[in-house]
């Protein structure tokens, strides 16, 4: 049995951030890019491998927020890896991608997050991804290998063509991990190295015939979760034993999709206590929603419940908090909600 090592830190989130430069910049494939970042101030960075962070910076007078996994390990400290894909519509990435080099400076916070293996008791791991989900077992092989393990992992990454492949040449390198086995499958594959066609249930089962004994980490597009999530199970792996980091849309549209009319369409009284606004919620409405609509700022940036960035204070009223583990539990004792996944489930005033 194997017990991953673990590095400093505990994952907690906290209200501090660095300001910190860019010393290199790496063009991974035509819209991806990985931007290395050390701190101005020259201290070390504190993550596990797979976490996630938010990063800050000024573009033309516009303040943007974005929540990125570190693709690089916590072996190596003192600078941290983020690689970022230029959304077709995000302006963010886009700016970053395009702009972003040597001499950039931005902000970025404590790490956060609790897709990694520190403290897990594994045998075997399989590592599954799409896009630029790969970014946190980046992190989690160049730490790995770091430390010498001999973690049995077998490690599948999917891409839509042969030239969207990221880190192949790396994977390929990393073979002295004496129990890392390596597979590229490209949906539109043209000859190339890999397996071709789309990874269904039936590949899935060649590639990874002992599924059913492994620990299964998911990260990619929501689509692309499900359905690796739905062969896992059908494949003998236990749903205790599947992991997922998920990216996609916004919590307020799932949310609004899943609760529906689950409040019985019962409108709610938002007060937005330092504004002195009122506004009525009705159902699926989050906080952020009726605060945008009103006008008032709330810094916000994954919009998911993960990064924390949007927490207020709800100083009276209840709300159904549907987040993925963005509040530190101080936090949440102390009466703090995020704003981005909080639907009211009474009349509520917020510290806002």
């Amino acid at each position: 049995m194997n017990v991953v090592p673990t590095f400093a830190g505990n994952g907690a989130r906290l209200d501090t951030s660095r300001l910190c430069v860019c010393t290199d910049r790496i063009q991974e494939t035509s819209d991806v890019v990985t931007l290395i970042f050390e701190c101005v101030d020259g201290r070390s960075f504190n993550f596990h491998a797979g976490q996630f962070i938010t990063i800050r910076f000024d573009w033309n007078g516009e303040q943007f927020s974005r929540v990125f996994t570190i693709a690089s390990p916590p072996s190596r400290p003192r600078r941290i890896a983020l690689t970022i894909k230029a959304a077709r519509d995000g302006k963010a990435t886009r700016i970053l991608h395009d702009h972003f080099g040597e001499g950039a400076t931005a902000e970025i916070g404590e790490a956060s997050g609790e897709f990694t293996l520190e403290g897990r008791a594994l045998q075997k791991a399989l590592f599954l991804c799409a896009g630029s989900g790969i970014t946190p077992f980046m992190s989690m092989l160049r730490s790995l290998s770091d430390t010498g393990s001999d973690l049995d992992i077998c490690f599948i990454q999917c891409a839509r063509t042969p030239d969207d492949v990221l880190f192949e040449d790396e994977l390929r390198s990393l073979a002295h991990l004496p129990r890392l086995h390596v597979e590229i499958v490209c949906s539109q594959a043209s000859g190339a190295s890999g397996t071709g066609g789309r990874l269904d249930m039936a590949k899935l089962a060649e590639l990874v015939p002992d599924a059913a004994e492994r620990s299964a980490f998911l990260c990619g597009p929501s689509a692309f979760m499900k359905a690796m999530r739905r062969h896992l199970l059908e494949l003998g792996v236990p749903a205790r034993e599947i992991f997922e980091e998920a990216f996609g849309p916004a919590p307020s549209d799932a949310i609004k999709s899943a609760v529906g009319d689950g409040q019985g369409g019962e409108a709610r009284s938002i007060l937005f206590q330092r504004c002195g606004i009122n506004r009525v919620a009705g159902a699926g409405e989050t906080i952020l929603d009726l605060a945008e609509a009103a006008g008032i700022h709330v810094e916000t940036s994954c919009r998911m419940g993960l990064c924390g960035t949007c927490k207020v204070m709800l100083a009276s009223g209840a709300v159904d908090m549907n987040d993925m583990g963005g509040l530190s539990d101080a936090e949440r004792e102390a009466g703090f909600v995020l704003a981005c996944c909080s639907t009211p489930t009474s009349d509520v005033a917020i510290d806002l």
